[in-house]
């Protein structure tokens, strides 16, 4: 398959799947979007790797390793700044320290999730050049 076919297959996917997604949604059925998502993305992978074209080189995954970063700096940096605005407004109104502390909890398994996975494809990517 062609890069441009599968180009065309994932937009129509992409789109079914949303159409599923919202109809769902709208009619209360919260298993049909998870079962679609599931199985689109099983889908697409699939045909993924039926692609002979290069779909991806090395500087889009140098830039998309440096996007991550960033987008997890930013995030954390932000979250951080608004955790520390709804500690500070508790007093006035008792529903934002619940907000603060998940959004507290949130940052830290964010940074954590990061800190595990860049240290296994540090690890995963050492050992392969050897």
């Amino acid at each position: 398959m062609i890069l441009k076919k599968y180009n065309k297959i994932r937009l129509g996917m992409v789109f079914v799947t949303a159409l599923i997604f919202s109809q769902s949604l709208v009619l209360h059925n919260f298993f049909i979007p998870i079962m679609v998502l599931g199985i689109s993305s099983l889908v697409l992978f699939y045909l993924r790797k039926k692609v002979i074209d290069v779909i991806a080189d090395e500087r889009d995954y140098q830039i998309g390793g440096k996007s991550a970063l960033l987008a997890i700096q930013l995030t954390s940096w932000v979250g951080a700044i608004v955790m520390f605005i709804f500690y500070a407004l508790s007093d006035k109104n008792l529903f934002y320290k619940p907000i603060a502390m998940t959004l507290a909890f949130f940052i830290c398994f964010l940074m954590l999730t990061y800190s595990i996975i860049f240290k296994y494809y540090s690890k995963h990517n050492h050992s392969n050049e050897k």
